[in-house]
């Protein structure tokens, strides 16, 4: 069957096929990441994670939180605000713990150094996944920052996510973990105590140079000294 676009049409449809199929590639690393969803448990402490595109989740309109009480700059792309978008990623992610009444996470800044730094990298080397391209993970980057010491026993759980134009937003990355039951298991969870957050400009597709990339830890740690 043959299709005649017009010039201009032609190019808007090989556009769209493009970032679908940069879509798809998300996608697929996130399912690749979450069948072998990372479970460390070791003498001191465990870790677990998860990835999610962002870009690969619609949004919800007509969502019953639209109606409730909203974080300030939720839907403020993240390169236009930096530091209204990462707070009010804090907030979305607060806010939907506190609709399940559960405690609030403490900013922890140990937590968000590695996270931060795990976002750049991810940027910075064209990868999205748990693992750096040298293989550690988020228990290695909490240790290096010192959060994980070796004197205390600690839980982690981390969450990734790139997005791009209005997928680049804290409402939208939020919206991406919570339809995931996997993410949202954690992102709830009452074992975590402490947050970071982590969120730089760019993706993980080299293509696609303009966006978010962020991560999230969440962690509890007990000290004896």
């Amino acid at each position: 069957m043959m299709l005649l676009v017009a010039g201009g049409l032609a190019l808007w449809l090989i556009a769209v096929l493009f970032v679908l199929s940069i879509c798809r590639v998300a996608a697929r690393a996130d399912e690749n990441d979450a069948g072998r969803r990372l479970l460390r448990v070791g003498r001191r402490g465990a870790t677990v994670g998860l990835v999610a595109a962002a870009a690969t989740f619609p949004g919800a309109p007509g969502d019953a939180d639209a109606r409730r009480a909203q974080c300030q700059n939720r839907n403020v792309e993240f390169e236009a605000a930096p530091a209204e978008a990462r707070a009010a990623l804090l907030c979305e992610l607060n806010r939907v713990r506190a609709r399940r009444e559960l405690p609030r996470l403490d900013a922890d800044e140990r937590l968000a150094k590695a996270a931060r730094r795990h976002a750049a990298d991810m940027v910075d080397r064209h990868y999205f996944s748990h693992y750096s391209p040298a293989g550690s993970d988020v228990a290695d980057r909490a240790r290096r920052t010192g959060y994980a010491k070796p004197s205390c026993s600690w839980r982690l759980g981390e969450v990734l996510a790139w997005g791009v134009a209005e997928r680049s937003t804290a409402a939208a990355t939020v919206r991406a973990w919570m339809h995931s039951p996997g993410h949202r298991q954690i992102l709830i969870s009452a074992k975590y105590a402490d947050l970071g957050v982590g969120m730089v400009a760019g993706t993980p597709q080299p293509e696609l140079p303009h966006g978010l990339t962020a991560a999230a830890v969440l962690g509890r740690r007990h000290c004896s000294t």
